[in-house]
């Protein structure tokens, strides 16, 4: 049967105008820029959302939306606790929302359900059974908890469904761009936070507190590979991901200081050496030669710097302490038996045994003692593990085990320079879940999740036998491929149509 979609209502001549398509992409970031520079929060808002409304009417593809979508996302985490500002516009929610029903009816494309497509139905299966017998009907059934059930479930199933028919090349690169600029707003957001608290940085050497330091810092992170792979195509953009590294130290996001710090100088070494000439492999090592040596010669003023911006008392004698003697403290302040974390971590296992098979769900509100959300939030466990295993149980372990599983198997399979930064932005994403929410929030945390591992599915059955990619299916792919590589290779629409 053949697929032949509708045709989109505004004319591919017109979204892939060679000069209106980047007049239309910068209009929308300098529109960010501006809202975030004047605090606009609340206009931008609506604003963005009525622009993603009206794409998803007149334009087929899921992509043109990634733009507006992720950078409305970074600037409205200035808007921590937002419930109260934005739930009396529910009707213009209602009216966006209609705007992604027709969307997906009338631009309905019959799509090929590949290899991360399982991963995701077995997660939407624990998410939806997380809780049972457990958790009541009355918590289960709560607007905040079907948000996030549904999130994560049925709607990663139909964002799969309705991306894998049109994620091809021209969306891949559409959906780089909107990481790269998502990371260029996030530092001009953090510079903006420090610009408000100058004051406080330059007379009482503290560093400015905001709440959305986390979700910036997974921004940041999630965007970092990206900023290499630009720089291999713009050498005037080699320093750029030096700046991402620095905004992430100055969110002082505890997460993103530990994991951000690995992953780039991770990726400066990788990118030293992957695809790289001797510019930037002598900038790469450079740059990561030199801030060790600022790391270890400044060591104790950068650790009195965070003590006091924690507003953790002084502490007597600090300056003849050994830089052993330090990390102990830091570890005692920072990780120690009083972070919430641990707490939490301890509580997930008893959950967990309350009912070893699903969990206690994702509505579950036993952890208020511990750690009290905003509103429209769950009781978050704060970290991947004890999410799973405390709100899905054993179900939740074999699903996202299995997820996860195939997810290494794809990021492995694809060697071309974009599939590789792909896979490594996940990685950033992963380490942040971890320790954080992350994924778990299905908007946009989760659609990024789904959306990277839909753009490394191999489109074709050449595709897939070039993959270096041990799994059933793709074996006999590869076999197909192999007796008829000297006839011409199969097309997109070719492959899916058979």
């Amino acid at each position: 049967m053949k697929n032949r979609p509708r045709k989109p209502i505004l004319p591919e001549r017109i979204k892939d105008h060679p000069i209106g398509r980047p007049v239309w992409d910068g209009l929308v970031f300098l529109c960010a820029l501006f809202i975030i520079a004047f605090r606009f929060e609340i206009v931008g808002t609506l604003v963005f959302l009525g622009i993603i409304g009206a794409i998803l009417i007149i334009s087929d593809r899921l992509s043109d939306i990634f733009l507006p979508l992720i950078l409305l996302t970074v600037f409205v985490t200035r808007m921590y606790d937002s419930f109260e500002t934005f739930i009396p516009f529910i009707w213009y929610y209602v009216f966006i929302a209609s705007c992604a029903i027709f969307h997906i009816v009338y631009y309905w494309a019959k799509p090929r359900l590949g290899y991360s497509f399982w991963g995701i139905a077995a997660v939407s299966i624990a998410v939806t059974a997380g809780g049972l017998f457990t958790l009541s009907a009355k918590e289960y059934f709560k607007p905040f908890t079907l948000y996030y059930v549904g999130g994560l479930g049925i709607m990663m199933i139909v964002i799969y469904l309705l991306s894998e028919p049109r994620a091809d090349e021209k969306a891949r690169d559409r959906f780089l761009l909107g990481l790269f600029l998502a990371g260029v707003l996030s530092v001009f957001a953090v510079g903006r936070f420090y610009l408000e608290g100058w004051e406080s940085l330059v007379e009482q050497h503290r560093i400015p507190e905001f709440q959305s330091s986390n979700n910036l810092s997974t921004f940041l992170m999630l965007s970092l590979p990206v900023g290499f792979y630009y720089a291999r195509r713009i050498k005037a953009l080699a320093f750029f991901p030096m700046i991402q590294y620095a905004a992430i130290l100055l969110c002082v996001s505890r997460a993103g200081i530990l994991f951000g710090s690995l992953e780039f100088f991770f990726l400066l070494f990788f990118f030293s050496f992957y695809k790289s000439d001797w510019f930037r492999r002598i900038v790469y090592i450079g740059v990561a030669i030199l801030i060790i040596c600022v790391l270890v010669y400044y060591s104790k003023d950068i650790v009195r710097l965070l003590l006091k911006s924690y507003k953790i008392r002084k502490i007597d004698g600090f300056e003849e302490l050994s830089k052993t003697e330090i990390l102990k403290i830091v570890w005692a302040q920072f990780v120690g038996t009083k972070e919430i974390r641990i707490t939490l971590l301890t509580r997930s296992f008893s959950d967990f045994l309350t009912n070893p098979v699903f969990g206690v769900g994702l509505g579950y509100t036993g952890n208020a003692d511990i750690y009290s959300p905003k509103t429209g939030a769950m009781n978050w466990y704060h970290m991947w593990g004890p999410q799973i295993w405390g709100s899905m149980g054993t179900v939740g372990i074999l699903a996202y085990g299995f997820q996860l599983f195939r997810r290494i198997r794809l990021a492995f399979a694809r060697r071309g320079f974009p599939e590789v930064t792909l896979s490594l932005c996940y990685l950033g994403l992963f380490l942040m879940t971890l320790v954080n929410p992350g994924e778990f929030c299905p908007i946009p945390y989760g659609v990024i999740a789904t959306a990277i591992f839909v753009f490394l599915e191999p489109r074709t059955r050449a595709e897939a036998g070039r993959a270096r990619f041990l799994v059933r299916g793709m074996k006999k792919e590869k076999k197909e491929t192999s007796a008829g590589e000297n006839g011409r290779p199969a097309n997109v629409t070719e492959a899916r149509n058979t």
